[in-house]
């Protein structure tokens, strides 16, 4: 389970949204109402309708699904922000400036250019013969 460092974190308008979408995949939502908190008559599903994280189940198994929202409200002093994209992300070290997707671009395109420099300047890479 996912523990909460700080206390309970309020959602902006935004991530609200977002985090609405997301209850609908929740396996103890339907239609608008909880599973697990239905003790013999129906009751409304507290995390449609709050704009703060109070269901831990939707913290442990739903959030996790939009890693960007979960980043944003769990690991707020702990996430940066890429250095391509500006989407927030949840850092492996102390040094990473970009998020997954976009590290795998800036990887590629300096190992690119390594070899090229490389390839110039054993002579591999002729630009033009007199």
């Amino acid at each position: 389970m996912i523990e909460i460092k700080e206390k309970i974190p309020i959602m902006t308008y935004s991530q609200y949204r977002r985090a609405r979408k997301l209850v609908h995949q929740c396996c103890n939502y339907e239609s608008g109402n909880c599973l697990a908190l239905d003790d013999g008559e129906e009751c409304v599903c507290i995390q449609s309708i709050s704009y703060s994280l109070l269901c831990n189940w939707f913290r442990a198994a739903v959030l996790p699904l939009d890693e960007p929202l979960a980043t944003a409200l769990l690991y707020r002093k702990e996430h940066k922000r890429c250095a391509v994209c500006g989407q927030t992300f949840l850092p492996g070290s102390n040094r990473a400036k970009y998020c997954k997707p976009c590290a795998a671009i800036i990887h590629r395109r300096q190992k690119t250019a390594s070899d090229r420099k490389r390839r110039a300047a054993c002579g591999q890479l002729e630009t033009k013969k007199p």
